[in-house]
């Protein structure tokens, strides 16, 4: 098993990406700690258009058939590290990022006629131009727990090293690829967390703090896109048995 430490000021993992606005889960998603894994261990997860495979002319990225396997814990730590030192974080909810939003212009190619009377003023360019809200995270620190794939896990750990074979893609990062981590620390010893469980049917029961994340994403068919519901629970060493999700990309 291998357990990361990952520090960032600002993250997003969007749940819809349609209209003016433009929400985010409220924590790191298991889709998006996976495909942070693959950039680490050098693993490319789109289809390249020029690939024998690839169905054509479509309007989403397609996945790569073929991607490994792998079990999943991710957890808000109650401590973060400032240079060599872990700090202990006693406000609860300091421990888990803030929900915060900006405000952007969209500038687009409208569907049909919206806007034409603009387009020669702006010689090509993008001529449609609107207000967007978009949510994001701050302050994110996770501890993501990785176990069931000895390979993957030595590729990542080669990754941190700096030799991650060739072919790997761009820089890390958290689901906007200006959203750069400032830390990615293996950890020796799993920490203190509020791992991220699943929330059971059980009534009577208060889940604070629950999201719906997205397990897997399917861009092409989003029918194949897997969410369920989550919820911290108290802080503790040992990730509980429904804190892990099983990513198994083939199943799609």
């Amino acid at each position: 098993m291998l357990a990361l430490y990952i520090e960032a000021p600002f993250a997003v993992c969007r749940t819809f990406t349609a209209g003016w606005y433009r929400p985010t889960a409220t924590f790191l998603t298991p889709s998006a700690a996976y495909g942070l894994l693959l950039n680490l261990g050098g693993i490319e997860s789109r289809l390249r258009e020029e690939d024998n495979a690839h169905p054509g002319k479509v309007p989403a990225t397609v996945t790569r058939s073929g991607l490994p396997a792998v079990n999943l814990a991710l957890g808000a730590p109650t401590f973060q590290i400032l240079g060599r030192n872990r700090v202990e974080i006693s406000d609860e909810d300091a421990r888990f990022p803030r929900v915060q939003s900006l405000y952007q212009q969209l500038h687009n190619y409208p569907v049909g006629s919206s806007g034409g009377q603009r387009a020669a003023s702006t010689f090509g360019n993008k001529y449609n131009i609107a207000p967007v809200r978009r949510e994001l995270l701050v302050g994110l620190r996770v501890v993501i727990a990785m176990d069931g794939n000895p390979e993957l896990e030595g590729r990542v750990r080669s990754g941190l090293m700096g030799a991650s074979p060739a072919g790997r893609y761009g820089l890390p990062f958290l689901g906007d690829n200006s959203f750069l981590p400032d830390r990615i620390v293996p950890l020796e010893e799993l920490p203190k967390s509020h791992w991220y469980e699943k929330v059971t049917t059980e009534v009577n029961v208060v889940h604070p703090r629950t999201s719906r994340l997205t397990t897997v994403i399917d861009r092409a068919d989003l029918s194949n896109t897997k969410s369920e519901l989550f919820a911290p629970c108290s802080a503790t060493d040992a990730i509980p048995p429904l804190a892990w999700t099983a990513i198994e990309p083939s199943s799609l």
